[in-house]
């Protein structure tokens, strides 16, 4: 499954925290068509993934797999079911439907989880008209609200350390399939995440550019990154 790492977290709020930053309990997903549950993907689902703990799910196209990491991070949220990230507890029961001003609220609290979970996609998912420096700084001065300055120098080693240094002003159509995962790998840890999520990384390259992926994802592995 991986390697253990540190027995601390810290959590959102900087509070102290168990080593454990990932746990789904009794997670259920279906896909509907009308009122109908046709396809149940995803079935009581438990897991638990602690600090530096590398998690490998495999199964075949279609089993789940994609699906399970967007329930992770709300993109989808689960039908039924607990995802509890950093000691707090998400569920879909707790949404509010009613109240306009508390629905605002969680939102807001959902998008406070979610940059504390990189997601890197299949398939890269940069914007075409901005260059691999704007699509890395784009995340911390729109969320995170970092100085644009800051936020320059902050996607510039992001950028450095997956290699890609000297490609910070080409765009995307000017970059190689590897290269563009590689700047979306640079786009989500600029982010600071606590969880990093990837989605079938190297499945839309080509074979010659799986390897420098794959490399960059090993050495986030060895410096401690949690990953799924």
């Amino acid at each position: 499954m991986g390697a253990k790492g540190y027995a601390l977290d810290l959590g959102i709020n900087g509070e102290s925290q168990v080593k454990t930053v990932l746990r789904l309990e009794g997670v259920n997903k279906w896909f509907h068509r009308g009122t109908l549950r046709n396809v149940h993907v995803l079935k009581d689902i438990n897991l638990e993934v602690t600090r530096g703990e590398v998690l490998v799910v495999i199964g075949p196209s279609g089993s789940g797999k994609s699906t399970l990491l967007r329930c992770i991070n709300f993109v989808s949220p689960p039908e039924t079911g607990t995802v509890i990230f950093l000691g707090r507890k998400w569920t879909k029961d707790n949404v509010p439907r009613f109240n306009p001003i508390e629905r605002l609220r969680y939102e807001r609290q959902l998008n406070q989880l979610r940059t504390h979970i990189g997601m890197v996609f299949q398939h890269f998912n940069l914007f075409p008209h901005m260059t691999a420096l704007d699509n890395v700084t784009l995340g911390l001065t729109r969320v995170l609200n970092v100085s644009a300055k800051q936020a320059r120098d902050q996607a510039m080693a992001e950028l450095a350390r997956v290699g890609l240094g000297a490609k910070a002003k080409s765009y995307p159509s000017q970059l190689s399939g590897g290269q563009k995962q590689r700047v979306a790998i640079a786009r989500a840890l600029a982010m600071k995440p606590q969880l990093m999520l990837f989605d079938e990384v190297t499945s839309a390259l080509d074979p010659e550019l799986i390897g420098g992926v794959l490399e960059e994802i090993k050495k986030l592995a060895l410096a401690g990154m949690t990953m799924i």
